[in-house]
């Protein structure tokens, strides 16, 4: 099969590799689109390093069931599916808590998260297990379902770890891809003013499509100044969703008394100031989320099968396989958003 192998920092090579064969519970899935993710472009320019090369990353999937191996029970040729980048045991304390995202015995298909890595999408052919196979439904395509984990994602920190509530105000700190599906999940589960803050007056249009009631752009303003004449009382959410350390920075300045903070896009080494007595007084209510769980995958493709949140609205280029180069070139520049692959 044709592969995009990832050689070394920024050498990424079109191979002919075998063909995957399905082990005992596993599938080979024919990739339909596969999703380009920060963290895949991170492992592109070196910034992240959970792997050995030669490797394919690519871990927002999405395909068509080619084989079966045995003991697989509740797939067939042929079916529609949606991939999660995360293996699971189903057997460890975490898994069997709710937490398949914590599992000891975990592993990433092409992405992050775990210390086994395997090989992922960007390739005609990935396997998967079977417990990684989701039913994609018929109304909604290969290229919107690709992203069915970063929008489980979405729903996990916005929804489950933020407990967003109808009404509240929310501020999001970075219009990229994760930031926008945020954005649209907070807008279909009601927040009341949804402000999107960015340095690129690009990303901030898609914001306004994508349920935003206001943008700043924290280059010609200033974002606290800003945020505080739109909100007097201050927000209710905050998500640094920008991924570099002057965001989460932004964030802590951004909250008032009892204001929520995800710390969602800052993946890669570094530290920033705080004050542990000003979180104390403030009570600022602080929390994380990296990942999916199987729940939250079945969560994100029910949103999107109701029409409740859009991904194809961030998607603003698509490239065959053969062009993976030059996507990853473009994931340098500031105009794009979600870059998807169709081998």
């Amino acid at each position: 099969m044709l592969a995009a192998v990832l050689e070394g920092v920024k050498k990424i090579k079109l191979r002919e590799v075998p063909k995957p064969e399905p082990g005992y519970g596993e599938a080979v899935i024919r990739i339909k689109a596969c999703g380009i993710c920060q963290t895949d472009f991170k492992a592109y320019t070196g910034e992240r390093r959970n792997f050995t090369p030669p490797i394919i990353v690519g871990h927002e999937m999405s395909g068509i069931v080619d084989k079966i191996g045995k003991g697989v029970t509740d797939f067939k040729e042929g079916d529609e599916v949606v991939v999660s980048p995360a293996i699971h045991c189903g057997k460890c304390e975490y898994c069997k808590s709710g937490l398949e995202h914590y599992c000891e015995n975990g592993a990433t298909i092409g992405g992050d998260g775990f210390e086994d890595v395997r090989n992922g999408g960007f390739a005609e052919y990935v396997v998967a297990p079977e417990t990684s196979l989701y039913r994609k439904p018929k109304s909604v395509s290969f290229s919107a379902a690709a992203l069915t984990e970063p929008l489980a994602g979405s729903y996990k920190g916005m929804i489950e770890y933020s407990n967003l509530r109808l009404g509240e105000d929310v501020v999001i700190i970075g219009a990229g891809s994760m930031g926008l599906l945020l954005s649209q999940v907070a807008s279909a589960a009601g927040a009341a003013t949804l402000i999107l803050i960015d340095v690129e007056d690009y990303k901030l249009d898609y914001a306004k499509r994508c349920g935003a009631t206001h943008v700043i752009n924290s280059k010609k303003e200033n974002p606290k100044e800003k945020v505080y004449e739109i909100l007097p009382k201050g927000p209710d959410v905050i998500f640094e969703a920008a991924g570099v350390l002057d965001a989460a920075s932004l964030a802590f300045d951004l909250c008032r008394r009892g204001s929520r903070l995800n710390m969602f896009g800052v993946t890669t080494p570094g530290t920033i100031s705080v004050s542990p007595g000003h979180i104390h007084f403030t009570e600022i209510n602080m929390n994380a989320s990296f990942s999916v769980t199987p729940r939250t995958m079945l969560k994100s493709l029910r949103l999107m099968e109701k029409g409740l949140v859009n991904p194809t609205k961030i998607i603003t280029h698509e490239f065959p396989l053969e062009e993976i180069s030059q996507a990853f070139k473009i994931m340098e520049s500031i105009r794009r958003i979600k870059i998807v692959i169709k081998p």
